[in-house]
């Protein structure tokens, strides 16, 4: 591979540092925002279209015509695990259907679910905005995101982001305890309409695990 220039090396540290954190690749103009914060501050997005044209030519990367289409040189498929997804979860009522059944897999760096950790992890997409406000991973859970859920918790404290399912109804809401006995699910969002969730022990629930992860499908 050719030398890259420093603002080159820039560009493709934050392609590489955005998949890390989001276990996925970035727009041009996510790309643009961490490039930012590495300290390469350019308006133009065309400047990147460039950098990007530019890192191809040297060989570090490979892009297709696809929304987010860039492949990192380098990183194969053992950089991955397969994350089985179950559906989709309402992020304000429960009206979401629980999903017992596969619909597909997301391949996930192994820097966000470790090969030890993916027998309990699994995927799910978000519907809905009650949880617009909550953060995971200085994240927000906005409509159409995938969460990851780890169903190896067993125990839960206040302010964990939980997926439930009610009634057959699967929900995700942040945990709260009234009195070590009665649950509140609560939401964290810009819209007043959703209201808290309270449940007790002859309610028909599950916690299904704790959210610990968000990956961004849709900016």
């Amino acid at each position: 591979m050719q030398i890259l220039t420093p603002k080159q090396k820039i560009v493709l540290q934050a392609i590489k540092d955005f998949f890390s954190e989001n276990g996925t690749m970035p727009t041009v103009r996510e790309i643009q925002e961490q490039s930012s914060r590495l300290g390469l501050k350019l308006k133009s997005l065309r400047s990147f279209f460039i950098y990007l044209n530019e890192l191809e030519a040297k060989g570090y990367i490979e892009r297709t015509s696809e929304d987010r289409g860039i492949t990192l040189k380098g990183v194969t498929s053992e950089s991955f695990v397969d994350v089985p997804v179950f559906g989709m979860a309402s992020a304000g009522a429960a009206t979401m259907f629980a999903d017992q059944y596969i619909e597909g897999y997301l391949k996930v760096s192994k820097r966000i679910v470790s090969p030890q950790a993916k027998s309990r992890v699994f995927a799910i997409q978000i519907s809905g905005t009650s949880m617009n406000k909550a953060r995971i991973n200085g994240k927000t859970i906005q409509n159409g995101d995938f969460i990851l859920v780890d169903t190896s918790w067993k125990h839960y404290d206040n302010g964990d982001k939980v997926l439930v399912a009610i009634d057959g109804m699967a929900t995700v809401k942040t945990y709260r305890t009234v009195d070590g006995k009665n649950i509140v699910l609560m939401p964290e969002s810009t819209d007043t309409k959703h209201k808290p969730i309270f449940l007790t022990d002859e309610d028909n629930f599950v916690i299904n695990g704790k959210v610990i992860d968000v990956l961004k499908i849709n900016q």
